[in-house]
């Protein structure tokens, strides 16, 4: 795992450990952007990822600023959208930093009906993107929310994503965290 990763995820840590909700203007900000079977999915994300996709949401905005992709809330959606996935998992902060470094180590495969347990929860965390974007289309969220939802950690896709320009995909990857992120 490289070092800005690290980085990345030891403030995302620290940060889920701030025990309130989102600030109510936020909240507002993301139900202009959202549909409203997708805020309906979002609110039904722990504090902490709904104040963290926020947080990404509002970096991809700046990011996209001054782009031919700024203004549309479709990109903003996908990064609000983007880890609602790991709400199934049931996982709390130290079990979640447990998880993404044993799935980082490859020491647990991801879940399957055989798991059960804390065993089959870590799997499902590791297959967040696979199933938030699972979640998205089963809420009739937008397609390109779901796609990029299922394929934000999984660069080689970023430049054949269905609906979403390469260059997108690397704002909202930096957006997140992938600070070095780049297509290919």
């Amino acid at each position: 795992m490289s070092a800005p990763r690290l980085w990345h995820l030891a403030g995302r840590f620290g940060r889920s450990l701030w025990p309130f909700p989102p600030r109510r203007r936020d909240v507002v900000w993301v139900g202009s952007v959202l549909t409203s079977a997708e805020m309906r999915l979002w609110c039904t994300q722990q504090r902490a990822d709904r104040r963290e996709s926020i947080a990404v949401a509002r970096r991809a905005q700046r990011r996209l600023a001054g782009t031919e992709y700024a203004g549309e809330p479709v990109w903003l959606a996908a990064a609000l959208l983007h880890d609602v996935g790991k709400r199934d998992a049931h996982l709390g902060t130290l079990l979640r930093t447990v998880a993404t470094v044993v799935g980082a180590s490859g020491a647990v495969a991801p879940a399957g009906a055989h798991l059960s347990g804390l065993r089959r929860r870590v799997g499902a965390y590791l297959l967040h993107p696979e199933v938030g974007a699972d979640l998205i289309r089963a809420s009739g969220g937008r397609s390109e929310v779901a796609v990029w939802a299922g394929a934000h950690h999984r660069r080689s896709d970023w430049e054949s994503l269905d609906g979403m320009p390469a260059a997108v995909a690397v704002v909202l990857a930096m957006a997140d965290g992938e600070r070095t992120a780049k297509p290919g």
